[in-house]
């Protein structure tokens, strides 16, 4: 029996010998083509399952026309990379065919999995080489904070030294974690409009979001802490007989931070509460230079996302 309250079509469950059945739509069943005795795949995600027809998804693809600047152009690359297009099609004029060849070799190496696979006449072919389901949102976002933990410790050792020698390595580590970064963006997207992908990668509705946050704010923390690099003579002076100790509590919070969402720590929070309250009292100091300020609001801008990562837990906690 089949019937529609407020827009949605409910179906009821019937019984057939031992089991309990219900029938799947007709036009759904006709568009995938499917027929008695096919099998389907189904997941369970939370409350809910996902049914699909086949394991493995059809490559999605895209074309992309050369009808603005290069820059508009890799652009549109980029775009269809993040919104989870594996195959993408640039056609370009033969002309400007090396330029743009040279560029998207630079993109590439920026989009993770991505590969120039085929060129021919007035065409360029890219195509995403990983499987979703080999490197997991989980795995993506241990790599981001254990890379977001390592530039951190880096900067604030720097600081507090003030040498620079770990300058060439941070740099090196905000590149890995912006590809990391664009290939979160890129699999949640994929599972958010396949909710069968996002059913094998095992998360609901609600942890796509949440990964989402806690890839954007730890993107955010390695940002920071790239850019306290530049300084290394700013914390000196009014600042410099407390650094030492913000060095200490932002460490011990990025660590509190992801132990609280990885792990569903609640334990976590009561620790990060009391050094964010100990961190601000150490940044309360009169009479800054317009520099210093800028160091301070960094450090607490830093401590700020901690607590925004931590705090994704009680979300999944309602």
């Amino acid at each position: 029996m089949t019937r529609e309250v407020r827009g949605r079509i409910l179906r009821s469950i019937m019984r057939s010998g031992g089991s309990l059945v219900i029938s799947l739509p007709k036009n759904w069943v006709e568009a995938v083509g499917l027929g008695e005795g096919d099998y389907v795949e189904i997941r369970i995600a939370g409350s809910s399952i996902v049914i699909s027809p086949r394991i493995t998804e059809e490559p999605q693809s895209i074309s992309i026309k050369h009808d603005g600047g290069m820059e508009t152009t890799i652009n549109k690359v980029i775009a269809g990379y993040l919104l989870g297009y594996d195959l993408i099609e640039v056609a370009v004029p033969r002309a400007l065919k090396d330029d743009l060849e040279r560029e998207l070799l630079s993109v590439k190496d920026r989009l993770m999995g991505l590969e120039v696979v085929e060129e021919g006449e007035g065409r360029i072919t890219l195509k995403v080489m990983m499987d979703p389901l080999e490197f997991k949102p989980m795995e993506i976002l241990r790599r981001m904070w254990k890379l977001s933990d390592e530039m951190l410790e880096d900067s604030l050792n720097s600081i507090m030294s003030r040498d620079l020698k770990s300058s060439k390595l941070l740099e090196m580590r905000e590149e890995d974690m912006d590809r990391l970064y664009f290939y979160m963006v890129r699999i949640l997207r994929k599972s958010a409009i396949n909710p069968a992908l996002g059913a094998a990668l095992e998360l609901s509705s609600l942890e796509l979001l949440d990964y989402r946050l806690a890839a954007y704010f730890l993107e955010n923390i390695a940002d920071r802490a790239h850019e306290l690099m530049g300084f290394i003579d700013v914390a000196q002076g009014k600042l410099q007989a407390n650094v030492k100790r913000i060095a200490e509590i932002l460490l011990e919070n990025n660590r509190h931070s992801m132990d609280a969402f990885l792990n569903n720590n609640l334990d976590a929070l009561s620790p990060m509460k009391k050094n964010l309250e100990e961190l601000t009292k150490l940044l309360t100091i009169p009479n800054l230079s317009y520099s210093q300020l800028r160091l301070r609001d960094i450090f607490l801008g830093i401590a700020e996302m901690q607590h925004d990562v931590a705090n994704l837990i009680q979300l999944k906690l309602i």
